[in-house]
């Protein structure tokens, strides 16, 4: 059975998407890092619901550091 995964959207300072996607991999399995190209600073990190509130801990610390705004979230079954 595959896990059910979600998408947490964030707006943040593009200059930062590299540093977060290696934050994120740092912390090996609580969420993958995607880009929309085509909205500049925007991002989607996939977790699942055993890494999610890490994830929002994470992200919610480096906004004290550079922008980050949580969008919201969507379910990507």
């Amino acid at each position: 059975m595959a896990k059910t995964t979600e998408k947490l959207f964030y707006q943040v300072d593009p200059v930062q998407i590299n540093f977060i996607d290696m934050i994120i991999k740092a912390y090996e399995g609580i969420g993958i890092v995607n880009v929309d190209h085509q909205n500049k600073g925007r991002i989607w990190i996939e977790v699942t619901a055993g890494t999610k509130l890490e994830v929002k801990e994470v992200m919610r610390d480096l906004g004290q550091q550079f922008e980050v705004e949580y969008l919201g979230e969507n379910r990507a079954d």
